[in-house]
């Protein structure tokens, strides 16, 4: 049973390692993702039939069941049952495999999720996993006079600032909390490393959720002594004149016009997306249009764009219900990562904050990895807590 069990969790590292770049490394056909979930399902499947015991936080897995099952039922009124025409959107069909995914990710961290040291294990397979996405993105990297963002084939810029911004904490956490120097040294270089290719993709949510990622430091900071906030505001003016003389002007310029564009812009025509949204979720308010048909329904206003807001696009596929359902899911994991002990808690919460504040410009909820962080702070929790109960009982009966 323990080779059956470290074979599973090996494929659950490699997943982990691949939800980065999902789709960039294929075998046979097959994205490394769903080779190593596969895997990874049909060990844990064949370790419960052995006797393992069956794993999952009641209050957290209950309303992600409720999500999944609400989003799946969706697809019975939906007005896209069928592939969309053009190749850009995402059939109802691909919808169901995606949601059928995310509700298998968190399922299966838990059955083979343990030891904090095996949580420690996912924050390194993760930032590893980033790491082979800033190479992807640097490597062809070249400023020119009209450089103004850099994205490659198949990544969007704006969803790549998401993904490695969501990582800083946890890179932090490996830099300031972990014991070997080899895990704090890779920490260490992802956090330059991540900061270069979020700027260089041009991203204004990018920008605003790397400073809220690099808030992390702050309980640090704080607790160092003259010379250890001296040396943190040296770190910091070091970083922003490489800033301003590695990346190009006009991407420093697009990223600074953040404030004008939320003042008086569209938000790159977002603002336009979202108020013919809001004319179609009116007509069917409480169960939306169903599963996949936001293109749909939004292009008789001549706007073949996706919702490029999470909450939006719930709301209008899957009605007031949905996206109460999915806002529920969001308040357990942060009141979850709330009741973690130490810096933990505040690291989990500031990735927790990058995830949120990402969908409200991006269309990402049926992404695994924003769905790997949701279980990833649950599980932390269902651990930390266990661990303590233990301890507890221990105590208990070392006392009577």
């Amino acid at each position: 049973m323990n080779h059956v069990h470290n074979a599973a969790v090996f494929f659950m590292m490699v997943l982990v390692f691949a939800l980065p770049t999902d789709g960039a490394v294929e075998v046979a056909g097959m994205s490394l993702v769903k080779i190593a979930g596969l895997m990874a399902f049909g060990l844990t499947a064949l370790l419960l039939m052995m006797g393992n015991g069956l794993h999952a936080l009641r209050v957290f897995h209950t309303a992600v069941l409720l999500y999944v099952a609400w989003v799946m039922l969706s697809y019975t009124w939906s007005e896209m049952p069928v592939p969309y025409e053009t190749t850009q959107a995402v059939s109802s069909d691909q919808a169901l495999k995606s949601n059928l995914y995310i509700l298998m990710i968190s399922l299966l961290l838990f059955q083979l999720v343990t030891t904090v040291q095996d949580v420690n294990k996912l924050y390194i397979a993760l930032v590893l996993g980033s790491f082979w996405l800033v190479y992807l993105m640097v490597k062809d990297y070249q400023i020119t006079a009209n450089t103004v963002r850099h994205e490659i084939k198949q990544f969007d810029a704006n969803e790549v600032s998401v993904k490695l911004a969501m990582v800083i904490p946890l890179a932090i956490y490996l830099l300031t909390q972990v014991k070997a120097w080899w895990w704090r040294l890779l920490g260490g270089l992802y956090l330059p490393a991540a900061a270069f290719t979020i700027l260089i993709t041009g991203s204004r949510t990018g920008a605003v959720i790397m400073v809220l990622g690099f808030a992390g430091f702050l309980p640090t900071i704080l607790r160092a002594g003259v010379l250890g906030k001296a040396a943190s505001g040296l770190v910091m003016v070091v970083a922003l004149i490489a800033v301003a003389n590695v990346i190009p002007q006009k991407t420093i310029e697009r990223i600074f016009s953040t404030g004008k564009e939320i003042s008086s812009g569209t938000l790159n025509e977002r603002s336009v997306i979202w108020a013919n949204a809001y004319e179609e979720w009116e007509e069917s308010p409480l169960y939306g249009h169903g599963l996949g048909s936001f293109r749909r329904i939004i292009n008789p206003y001549n706007v073949d764009y996706t919702a490029h807001n999470s909450f939006v696009a719930i709301t209008a596929e899957q009605g007031i219900v949905g996206v109460v359902l999915y806002l529920t899911v969001i308040g357990i994991v942060l009141s979850l990562a709330w009741r973690l002990p130490g810096d933990e808690r505040w690291l989990l919460l500031l990735m927790l904050l990058v995830v949120a504040i990402g969908q409200m410009s991006l269309t990402l909820q049926d992404r695994m990895y924003i769905w790997f962080t949701y279980t990833l702070t649950a599980l932390n929790f269902y651990i930390k807590n266990n661990a303590a109960n233990a301890k507890y009982s221990n105590k208990v009966s070392l006392t009577t």
